[in-house]
């Protein structure tokens, strides 16, 4: 399964399904498309069939899953990855950070989670604010390089495309 748009995974998903006897499917790619997650799950929880996506778009956790859902993604959710990124910043005492995202969906959730690993730690975090880039109303870029020049933090966590 090489095509990974929507309706060629669709159709070859179902068709390889309907015509082997298959106990569970093992799903890669090299996307990083979440709607290849979607599908997977709603195939899941159509079929029962097991899926287990360990790469790519696959492997973009969502929660919550489709009811009836047995997809399996072997993919870090983002409050992990915060996790390991504040480890290694308390480990060299890099304590004073910015957030800098795009409006990608889940910006918001991770913005929340940093405030929650901050707020309950005994680290002294210098949180130097939020900056939400919106690059579809700046093609040029004017108003991106002057919002990252006004960051004071020499360390940025990213949150993007």
């Amino acid at each position: 399964l090489n095509d990974t748009n929507p309706r060629s995974l669709i159709v070859r998903l179902c068709d390889v399904l309907s015509s082997l006897r298959i106990h569970g499917v093992v799903f890669e790619d090299d996307t990083r498309s979440e709607a290849v997650a979607q599908i997977l799950d709603f195939i899941s929880a159509q079929t029962s069939v097991p899926i287990i996506g360990v790469n790519g778009g696959s492997a973009i956790v969502l929660t919550p899953k489709e009811k009836g859902s047995t997809f399996l993604q072997l993919g870090s959710s983002t409050e992990q990855q915060l996790q390991v990124i504040f480890e290694v910043l308390e480990e060299y005492d890099w304590t004073a950070f910015a957030v800098v995202t795009t409006l990608l969906p889940g910006y918001e959730d991770f913005v929340d989670y940093v405030e929650v690993l901050t707020d309950s730690s005994f680290i002294g975090w210098e949180h130097r604010g939020v900056v939400t880039l919106n690059l579809t109303d700046d093609p040029e870029g004017t108003r991106t390089r002057r919002q990252l020049r006004e960051v004071t933090a020499q360390i940025r966590l990213l949150y993007c495309s």
